[in-house]
């Protein structure tokens, strides 16, 4: 106890094994300013693990706090104590204080104080003659006496720590105090929440209460850089949430959980981001919001010293309360009190006593609209109390929970039913379960959780070889509207197929399934093309079945979304799909074939594209319909903005939208949002930037590229572009360009990511490698013939790729409904013109493509062909047009691109404009200017004078005298020492006095 004590005494400072202080600044700020007035009485309340010590201590280090000697003592949850013993605890540091300023009473604490024997008066005589034997007048002595004592010690601070656990005897003594404090004693306690048993502080009136409140996720995600003590990784947003659903917000969680997944190598840096390999819980947590699987929940990571602290708190729980817990730690999310009452075997009375008391506790919380559901407090709780149930205790609350949500007949609950069938042992049971739950969740329109149903079931070969090939076929129709990117279903219909299967009509249908899924995942094109080889063979054994043959002979007229060199033989078969329908109808092979005409159209630039698309029904008759009318809106929508058609594909995004609602997908909702943030982007929407970034403020959608579609990346790339976000912009692009380009969907966003990339390459390295993915991309376009999808690359392609590309380009537009593509003529045109010394036809080209990007719209583009065609004007020695200038002036800054702004100003300052810049210079002192702060840090990371100069759009000398000055106020004197001063830029704040302001995640 004395090192405690001790510890408390001398308030050392931090270390760098101490979690940050994170939100605490007001908490910190109202504890301090109450110690600096004694008397005080001062309450810090929170959950176990909130920080509650912590607070305090960081307070006493404050020079302002109450001065004199500080006294402290913890309460323990003993079963029975000794009255007053964290008071005594106290107390037996004190100094003897002066013997005259003690009452009489105080001699009754010469037994338990020893050391202040010397000071205290002698011992009064018992109460009462004979003495009384009653406990209560005992404890009030003693109180009364520990009270004159504390009165006595001249200026002081008495400390209880975890006040909770105090005996009746400590509470009265506080309350006394609290009600007539001594004028030179000053009191801390910290205690529980309020919220249940053993909890809460004594009434005090006069007290000052500091509540600590979870932290935030901002704030959270701050203490996770902090633990991790590495400022260089980025933490990506939704790793940060994912992290948020382990711990809640809890610090003491956070330092542990961190600690403990970077010690297991969980958790590491990736390519300069951190990076979360899959946890049970964190990965449910991630896909299905705050609802965590129940999957590998027996081996999940849980710290020990936070699964003490919980099962701390189960201790004391009764029968009933330890049932209702442990039922909510197998249902593991948010679940109705009645689904909570059945798995535990008791009725609706007993458990809603039950999950209040355990709810007091605060291990479960009231959730879901309304509050009419309950959850753990956070991820890490459940897993605690999941992993102290006995095994075969779990394995029978699995079958119950899996038999009470099959029987609800809802196809989300069905689908847990069987992942608790999964963790019951119960194979057979497990795959009946799954096709039940595959089946209802499909009726409900929910395919995502059906594929993952049947997926499970295959890869685990759990079912026999008879009932294989009918499971399978449900998985590829499960997975027929694009929910499988990864190339798993195209693989288990693969390894189906390698045994016999009779009939051959069922064959041909699961080589129809496997072709279709390799179509819209990223298996390699060696896959791919022996998928499409299989369902050719097999074509002719679908002549029974008109409506898969025609869904298979359009799989096979256009299997990556692209024309490729058989034209002809792609019409073809998709005449014969048309004649095929003529024998069904079917809604869905209508639907098919229907989309797959339009694309192929409009990929050919067909003015008769739009008359097909039009030509497609408003929705379906059935979910799944729905879904196959869904993705080919949005295939044509992204499509039609590839050629410029961008009003029109705003329009097929709307009917999109429309026929969305009855498809219950998230899939189809993120690319929904992605396809039409992307094309208002493009046409310089104000807000579709914010709404890219943050939706709604809670769903980012390219704040974490990494894992997002390629059009995703690729919109993220320009937004951090256009911010001046330079090495960023160039990682996220450089990822998308490299390829593969197996599908469609990954060359487009390839050929606009390898053109973003181009105009943003500004060193000799960047342009060297800007060019090598250049003339990739270029290649995979011409072996496709789709000359017109380079209309991207030509306006900031390297001109010899442009020179090589323009007479094949410019022969292919002939006839075609590409406005894109000519606009993106003019320009290129009027760069070789501009670069083989007629800058007078280079003017002319430049504002022909002015006005055709600014018709399509695209804002940004015919800003770039101003500015082109100002700076040719000017090498012609002729006036240039101010006014065209200052719009591209206006559309730069009014997007939000300033890097592109500052690129401007030389060609303004040449044309004899003003740059805009503010009046007067502001003064920083000793501090770097924001102009110093970014050249020096590029400067630390790495860059030369020269790329430096080329990013920000500066002369060397200008850099050279921003980097001087940033030294000379650094105090530094070459390029390592302002790394290693700048290092802590990213530094986030271990205590009240450092100085440094906390930073919020990237």
């Amino acid at each position: 106890m004395r090192d405690d004590a001790a510890e408390w005494q001398e308030v050392p400072p931090m270390t760098p094994e101490d979690p940050a202080l994170v939100e605490r600044d007001g908490d910190l700020a109202a504890v301090v300013a109450a110690l600096a007035r004694p008397p005080a009485f001062v309450v810090v309340e929170g959950e176990p693990g909130a920080g509650k010590t912590r607070l305090v201590r960081e307070a006493l280090a404050d020079p302002s706090a109450a001065r004199g000697q500080r006294l402290f003592g913890r309460a323990w949850p003993a079963p029975e104590q000794c009255t007053l013993a964290p008071v005594f605890e106290a107390l037996a540091s004190a100094r003897p204080p002066h013997a005259g300023r003690l009452g009489p009473l105080t001699g009754v604490l010469r037994p338990v104080l020893p050391h202040l024997a010397g000071v205290l008066p002698p011992e009064p005589p018992p109460l009462g003659d004979p003495p009384l034997d009653d406990p209560r007048l005992a404890r009030h002595r003693l109180v009364r006496a520990a009270a004159d004592l504390l009165a006595g010690l001249g200026p002081a601070l008495l400390v209880v720590d975890d006040a909770h656990w105090a005996d009746e005897g400590t509470i009265e003594l506080l309350r006394l105090i609290g009600t007539r404090p001594p004028a030179e004693l000053s009191v801390v306690i910290t205690c529980r929440s309020p919220a249940g048993p053993s909890a809460g502080a004594p009434a005090v009136p006069s007290a000052v209460r500091v509540r600590l409140a979870p932290l935030t996720r901002s704030g959270a995600a701050r203490l996770v850089r902090a633990v991790l003590d590495d400022p260089r990784p980025v933490l990506p947003r939704r790793l940060a949430d994912r992290l948020y659903e382990r711990h809640g917000g809890v610090p003491f969680a956070v330092r542990e959980d961190v600690a403990l997944l970077r010690r297991r190598g969980l958790l590491r840096p990736v390519n300069g981001e951190w990076t979360l390999a899959p946890v049970a819980g964190a990965e449910a947590g991630a896909e299905a919001g705050a609802d965590a699987g129940v999957g590998s929940a027996a081996s999940a990571p849980v710290p020990p010293a936070v699964a003490a602290e919980i099962l701390s708190r189960v201790a004391g729980l009764g029968t009933a309360e330890r049932a209702a817990l442990e039922a909510a730690a197998v249902l593991g999310t948010a679940d109705e009190p009645g689904l909570v009452a059945r798995v535990a075997g008791m009725d609706a009375e007993q458990a809603c006593a039950a999950l209040g008391e355990v709810t007091g506790r605060g291990l479960l919380r009231d959730h879901g609209p309304g509050r009419g559901s309950v959850r753990f407090r956070h991820e890490l709780a459940r897993l605690a109390i999941y992993q102290a149930i006995p095994g075969c205790g779990r394995r029978r609350l699995h079958e119950v929970a899996a038999r009470e949500l099959l029987r609800t007949g809802q196809g989300a609950l069905a689908v847990r039913a069987a992942a608790h069938h999964q963790e019951s042992g119960d194979v057979q049971g497990w795959a009946e379960t799954a096709e039940t739950a595959a089946r209802l969740a499909a009726a409900d329109g929910l395919y995502e959780d059906a594929h993952a149903c049947l997926r499970d079931v295959l890869q685990a070969d759990a079912v026999g070889e008879d009932a294989r090939p009918a499971l399978a076929a449900k998985l590829g129709w499960a997975a027929s509207g694009g929910v499988d990117r990864t190339g798993t279903t195209s693989a288990l219909l693969a390894a189906t197929l390698e045994h016999d299967i009779a009939p051959p009509e069922l064959r041909a249908e699961l080589l129809l399934l496997r072709a279709w899924a390799s179509a819209r995942s990223t298996v390699p094109r060696r896959e791919r093309a022996a998928a499409l080889a299989g369902l050719r063979a097999a074509i002719g054994d679908l002549a029974g079945r008109p409506d898969l043959r025609a869904i298979a002979l359009a799989v096979l007229a256009l299997p990556d979304g692209l024309p490729g060199r058989d034209l002809r033989a792609q019409v073809a078969r998709l005449c014969q799909a048309h004649a095929a329908l003529a024998g069904t109808d079917d809604p869905m092979a209508r639907v098919v074939v229907q989309v797959t005409t339009a694309r192929l159209l409009l990929a050919l630039g067909s003015p008769a594209a739009r008359h097909a698309a039009d030509a497609l029904p408003a929705h379906g008759d059935r979910p799944e319909v729905n879904r196959q009318l869904v993705q080919g809106l949005l295939d044509l929508a992204e499509e039609a903005a590839q050629l410029g058609h961008r009003a029109y594909a705003l329009k097929l995004v709307e009917r999109a939208r429309r026929a969305a609602a009855g498809v219950r997908s998230h899939t189809y909702d993120r690319r929904l949002r992605v396809v039409e943030l992307g094309i208002r982007w493009t046409t310089g929407d104000l807000g579709a930037e914010d709404r890219a970034v943050s939706p709604s403020g809670d769903d980012p959608l390219v704040q974490d590229p990494a894992g997002a579609s390629p059009h995703a990346r690729v919109l993220a790339g320009r937004i951090s572009a256009g911010q001046g976000r330079l090495d960023v912009a160039r990682r996220t692009l450089h990822a998308v360009a490299q390829g593969p380009y197996r599908t469609g969907e990954e060359l487009a966003a390839a050929v606009h990511a390898v053109a973003e990339y181009d105009r943003v390459a500004s060193t000799d390295a960047h342009r060297a490698l800007g060019l090598a993915l250049t003339r990739r991309v270029v290649d995979e376009l011409a072996r496709r013939h789709l000359w017109w999808w380079a209309a991207p690359l030509l306006p900031f392609a390297p001109l010899e790729v442009v020179r090589a590309v323009l007479p094949r380009y410019r022969g292919a537009l002939t006839g075609l409904d590409v406005p894109l593509a000519r606009a993106a003529l003019d320009f290129a045109e009027a760069r070789v013109h501009e670069r083989y010394g007629d800058p007078d036809r280079a003017a002319a080209g430049y504002r022909r493509a002015r006005r055709a990007y600014a018709a399509l719209p695209d804002p940004r583009l015919a800003a770039h062909a101003a500015a082109a065609e100002v700076g040719a004007k000017l090498a012609a020695r002729r006036p240039a047009d101010a006014g065209v200038l200052r719009q591209a002036w206006s559309t730069f800054t009014g997007l939000g691109a300033p890097w592109d702004a500052d690129r401007l100003k030389p060609l303004m300052r040449a044309a004899g404009l003003p740059t805009h810049r503010r009046r007067g210079r502001p003064a920083y002192g000793n501090e770097l200017s924001p102009r110093e702060r970014e050249v020096a840090g590029l400067a630390a990371s790495g860059h030369t004078n020269r790329d430096i100069a080329a990013t920000l759009c500066l002369s060397d000398r200008t850099v050279k005298f921003h980097l001087a000055n940033a030294m000379r106020k650094l105090q530094v004197g070459n390029r390592r020492q302002l790394r290693d001063v700048l290092a802590p830029r990213d530094h986030v704040c271990r205590c009240a006095r450092c100085g440094w302001t906390l930073q919020s995640v990237d």
